[in-house]
């Protein structure tokens, strides 16, 4: 039975490797899942989504149970540790020339332990880890205004903020410049999608913890433009699966489509928020005492259709802010005594100020915060309708959340794209095959990519009458029995069907591929 050369690894000291005693927890190991991926099989309605392992531990000792201090690893079970699966082809070598330790499946970060004690049965605790999207999820990115950015640059701005280094990535030249673009706030992911939407394309977690992002151009080109394996349900079928299911195709169709533009008026420069504390009221610092105040636009004095900042002023002594010995301003001025620093944001500059006369107590009697305001022009909804669908099917609507489209024309191009695609049934399959069945189906657990391209026949006996191409958007491996059940499942989305009509240069012909993609 062919079967897989499995390693899971946990960098326990958080030193970068995992060549220490400890690290190789493969023996400890019951049973492991990990799955990566989008949240649903659909191009346009699936979303990226963390990776996520759980993986069962023999846990006799209380080796690793969080607060058993007499552990060897007491002290190093902490979130964050690097947690890595390895794979590799066991018994066949010859399918895989790199050694298995060479080749990861998956790379993420420790979440949790939760040991499971048992007077009777084997104690046992279950480790959950999540991919790298997971843990940059705990950050929030705050950017300054950016003009002009491609999807793919305002991709590496997030992932720049929150310290995800640029070995790290793999990011697709994106389709779509927007003419600004700015997050303060929001968690990763959701900053993330935002881009995500606005391309039409995805962001994923790559085998090797690497973050990717495709532009909606990147499946129309090699290597995803051609089919990578042939899995049926044919009787003499190299590649078999178990089983296969459809989602109802009627749920994917989508026959009226929308999506806004906007655009933008910078103002010239002037006071965006005052410090609402003078007076009697005014903030005071002792000697040496530092405090931070943050301002932020839009606020309450803002116009309704104020978004953010193009840039703020760096704070002026006299002009933006004034120290005296008295609160009501009439002592001495003090405001050369101030030390001012500050960081700015798209919506809020956060400013410092230190005290740093030697006897006196000051207070602040002005603290604004200058800069150049972003309002919104009235946004542009435009929307595409497919009447002869919606006479069969019902209307079946999507809006797009994204704000960051930047012309009409484009997003009139975003809904006539997907409704193309989704104004008929789409299938949306579930295919789920045993990796030690055979060879062939070993090398296609290890080998395939999420995003790959593989065509399904289940025109045999599964009688769903489909022959056809589908792209890989997530995946899943479960292992138990030491290693001898392994199977895989993968969501697939169409491949063919309204994606075949599009083209672009140098990958389409016309009268093969009709329509060029935006």
């Amino acid at each position: 039975m062919p079967q897989a050369t499995l390693a899971i690894l946990v960098d326990w000291n958080n030193d970068g490797d995992f060549t220490d005693s400890d690290d190789d927890i493969t023996g400890d190991v019951l049973s492991v899942t990990w799955k990566r991926g989008r949240d649903y099989a659909s191009q346009l309605s699936g979303r990226s989504r963390a990776g996520k392992l759980t993986a069962v531990l023999v846990n006799t000792d209380g080796k690793y149970s969080p607060s058993n201090t007499d552990s060897d690893l007491s002290g190093s079970l902490l979130p964050g540790r690097t947690v890595k699966v390895t794979a590799g082809s066991g018994s066949f070598p010859y399918l895989f020339p790199m050694s298995f330790s060479s080749r990861p499946h998956f790379v993420g970060k420790l979440e949790r332990i939760v040991p499971s004690p048992s007077s009777r049965a084997v104690k046992t605790c279950k480790l959950i880890a999540f991919g790298s999207l997971g843990y940059l999820n705990a950050f929030r990115p705050a950017l300054a205004t950016q003009t002009n950015r491609r999807t793919d640059q305002a991709v590496g701005d997030i992932l720049d903020d929150v310290g995800w280094g640029a070995g790290d990535r793999d990011l697709a030249t994106g389709q779509t410049t927007m003419a600004r673009f700015w997050v303060d706030g929001k968690r990763t992911m959701e900053a993330l999608r935002i881009v995500e939407e606005t391309e039409g394309g995805f962001i994923k977690e790559k085998k090797n913890g690497d973050i990717g992002f495709e532009s909606r151009h990147t499946r129309l080109a090699s290597p995803y433009n051609t089919s990578q394996v042939t899995f049926s349900d044919a009787s003499d079928a190299t590649y078999t699966y178990e089983s296969i299911s459809q989602d109802d195709p009627l749920s994917t169709i989508t026959n009226h489509l929308e999506a806004s533009a906007r655009t933008y008026t910078t103002a010239s420069a002037a006071a965006l928020w005052t410090h609402p504390e003078t007076g009697s009221d005014s903030p005071s610092l002792v000697p040496g005492e530092a405090k931070t105040v943050e301002a932020f636009y839009p606020n309450p004095s803002s116009a309704n259709n104020a978004l953010e900042v193009n840039a703020w002023t760096t704070p002026a002594a006299t002009t933006d802010y004034l120290a005296n010995t008295a609160s009501d301003g009439s002592g001495t001025n003090r405001t050369s005594s101030l030390t001012v620093t500050n960081a700015k944001t798209a919506e809020r500059m956060a400013i410092t100020v230190s005290n740093g006369h030697a006897t006196d107590v000051v207070y602040l009697t002005k603290v604004q915060a200058r800069g150049t305001a972003v309002t919104s022009n009235n946004p542009v909804k435009v929307r595409a309708i497919d009447s002869t669908s919606q006479s069969s099917y019902g209307e079946r609507k999507y809006s797009a959340k994204t704000e960051f489209i930047p012309t009409s024309a484009e997003a009139q191009s975003w809904c006539d794209y997907q409704l193309s695609i989704y104004a008929s049934p789409v299938e949306i399959l579930t295919l789920n095959f045993n990796a030690n069945l055979s060879a062939a189906n070993l090398s296609q657990a290890l080998s395939r990519e999420i995003s790959d391209r593989i065509t399904v026949v289940a025109a045999n006996d599964a009688k769903l009458g489909i022959n056809a191409d589908f792209f890989i958007e997530s995946e899943q491996h479960t292992i138990t029995r030491g290693g001898t059940q392994h199977i895989v499942s993968w969501q697939l989305s169409p491949a063919t069907g309204g994606y075949t009509q599009f083209w672009v240069l140098d990958t389409g012909k016309l009268g093969t591929s009709t329509i060029p993609a935006y």
